[in-house]
Formats: structure tokens, sequence, C-alpha cells
């Protein structure tokens, strides 16, 4: 499924570019490549194809054959209107497989504010709740 969660996204963010410029199938690509197991790097995929792609909902998702933990995930990484950035990271964060791409997108968001010359605040915000929450787990 990992093949089919790229094939995905590369067509659902066609046309879009990351904050560096670059095409955005790269940040899906590098945050994949930050996390360990097969479905985390599903995941990493496909965690803004219902957000930021074309045409793609969690039901379609369901639909193309992946399984309930990544559908989960995904939903878990697609912000909900009108969420705070604080309720949104936690609401990820709660999802154990999504956890590990939450993490991995947010130092990737990070590492191309810096590159792109953009305040990098919102993604040092994120990863400082990560931190609370992490130590507050123990």
């Amino acid at each position: 499924m990992l093949h089919e969660a790229a094939k995905i996204a590369e067509e659902a963010h066609r046309g879009q570019k990351d904050k560096t410029g670059q095409p955005y199938i790269e940040h899906l690509r590098r945050v994949a490549d930050a996390v360990e197991t097969l479905d985390e790097k599903t995941v990493a995929y496909l965690h803004d194809v219902v957000e930021k792609g074309d045409g793609w909902s969690l039901d379609r998702l369901q639909a193309a054959g992946f399984g309930l933990p990544v559908v989960a995930a995904v939903d878990a990484l697609t912000r909900r209107m009108d969420e705070s950035e604080e309720g949104f990271i936690c609401r990820a964060a709660s999802n154990e497989l999504a956890l590990p791409v939450k993490l991995a997108d947010l130092r990737d968001n990070l590492w191309q504010a810096h590159q792109a010359g953009v305040a990098p605040d919102r993604y040092e915000t994120g990863l400082g709740i990560l931190h609370d929450l992490a130590s507050r787990r123990g």
C-alpha cells in the first residue's frame, strides 16, 4: 500500500509547491523518509491528501483499500475548520500512528520555513506542544 499511497499523493498534490518552491511531493517524501514503519510511511504520504489534495476524502481512502488504522491516522492529521493549532496538534498526537508523522511533518515544515525565510513560529510552537505532551506522558 506504500506505493499506492505515494501514487495517490503525487496525483492529489500535482501542481502544488512547498514553502521552498519545490513540488509538494518532496515534502511528503521527506516526511515518509523520517518515519520508521510501513504504516507510518503510508500515512506520511497521505497526511495532507484530504485537507490539501484534490478530490480525496477519508471514505475514498478506505474504498481505495487503506485499512482503518491508516485512515484514522490521516483523519487525525486533517485539520478541522476553526480548530486551534494546539487542539489540532493534541488531536493528532492522540493517535499512535499519526504522532510520529506529525512530528516529522512539523520538523520538515520548520526546515522549509528556515530555507524559505518564512517565520518558523508556528512550527516551533507545534514542536513545543508535542514535547510538552511527551514529557507529561512520561
